[in-house]
């Protein structure tokens, strides 16, 4: 069932939400010519002649499909915000290869999002927008590489989205914050929100593979915060940030890191 909806998801996202401008047309005047026919031909006398048995088997229906759908579609408009504390890091690896004005994600992703819900504190909308570029500038480099708490910039990316539907867009981080201790940080962050949402990292530098490592799941849709890398990996082999749907295996979006070099 979970592989029916995870291909049923793909297809969504990837033909009809595209062509979505031509094909709710078509559905609206399917539906109106349906319902004129039906109206003519009195095809909705059965249902009134039997109401018992029409409500019998319609109540348990919607009872079923309701819940049903609000689980499976109601994420994909609900936001949330989460703004965590940062390590002072060295960015002007960052500045020298980040443009001041970034796009990494369909102009009307952020347009099609709803308000957002209870669980969102603020808007991501409404937050200061600080591009690493802009960051960078007003944070003065150590001369040894270093912050003077010692964090230390390892890699960087920025965030993309798997297709139009599925938009990510932000900068990606893998900090050290102190010998062997590393952090994947997010920054500027907002992602097409779904159902079981992880944050992973891949050896695959275009984002999602098996063996990836499971960092947690997405803390929010929008906003700045951290994830502690496990010790005991070597962090070298990982070329991507992933998020990923794990109910229905579905890309939602990738930063692909690229190393600081010193």
């Amino acid at each position: 069932m979970e592989e029916f909806f995870g291909e049923l998801e793909r297809f969504g996202s990837e033909f009809i939400y595209p062509n979505r401008w031509i094909i709710l047309p078509i559905i609206v005047v399917l539906i109106v010519g349906a319902l004129a026919a039906a109206w003519r031909l009195r095809l909705y006398r059965p249902l009134i002649d039997h109401k018992y048995i029409t409500a019998g088997i319609g109540i348990p229906l919607l009872a079923i499909a309701i819940p049903v759908g609000w689980y499976l579609l109601s994420p994909l408009w609900e936001r949330s915000f989460l703004e965590e504390a940062a390590p002072e890091f060295d960015r002007s690896a960052v500045a020298a290869t980040t443009p001041a004005a970034t796009a990494t994600s369909p102009p009307e992703a952020a347009a099609d999002e709803s308000t957002p819900t209870s669980t969102a504190e603020t808007p991501a909308a409404t937050a200061p927008a600080t591009t690493a570029a802009t960051a960078a500038a007003t944070t003065a480099p150590a001369a040894d590489g270093e912050s003077e708490g010692g964090a230390q910039l390892v890699a960087f990316g920025q965030w993309q989205g798997s297709d139009d539907f599925h938009f990510a867009r932000g900068d990606a981080f893998i900090i050290e914050t102190e010998p062997g201790v590393y952090i994947l940080r997010v920054e500027n962050f907002s992602v097409r929100n779904g159902p079981d949402l992880f944050v992973y990292l891949s050896r695959n530098p275009d984002g999602w593979e098996e063996e990836a490592i499971n960092l947690g799941d997405l803390k929010a849709t929008d906003g700045a915060f951290n994830y502690e890398i496990p010790s005991d990996i070597d962090i070298d082999e990982f070329k991507s940030a992933v998020v990923w749907c794990r109910r229905f295996a579905v890309l939602f979006g990738h930063a692909t890191l690229e190393v600081v070099t010193e």
